[in-house]
């Protein structure tokens, strides 16, 4: 039974997929694994928040039959952090999660990570495309 952390966490992630499949969050490659989110104030410089969500692989190795070598599975768990970008104190974790010890949680985060990387490819055809008029 998930615990009532385990909930609020995925709610909290339910609004981020929601806000990301609105348009109103604009993930941006970092490399293949990592997309990131920036909010910047205008009113203060160096002010504002970061989230970073990430893809980690991980082998797992999984018992077999008796006289057998354990097989070992390749799998995919994600990191969502949220950090505070204060001047004159620098960059503020406030906030990680990890979906490696919760499925569900784990299942929330892969869907943002999915929806972030077809945003995200979707901005990159729209650049091509407009390239490919100008040429």
């Amino acid at each position: 039974m998930p615990t009532p952390e385990s909930q609020e966490l995925q709610m909290r992630v339910d609004d981020l997929i929601g806000a990301t499949r609105k348009g109103s969050l604009q993930w941006k490659a970092v490399n293949p694994t990592t997309y990131l989110w920036e909010k910047t104030d205008p009113a203060v410089v160096g002010a504002g928040a970061r989230m970073t969500l990430q893809r980690v692989e991980q082998n797992i190795a999984q018992r077999a039959a008796p006289g057998r070598p354990p097989t070992v599975v390749r799998q995919s768990f994600f990191i969502l952090q949220v950090i505070e970008m204060k001047p004159g104190l620098g960059q503020l974790l406030r906030f990680a999660i990890s979906g490696v010890d919760d499925h569900e949680l784990n299942g929330k985060l892969q869907e943002l990570f999915q929806l972030a990387a077809s945003g995200f490819s979707q901005q990159g055809l729209e650049f091509l495309k407009s390239l490919i008029r100008k040429g």
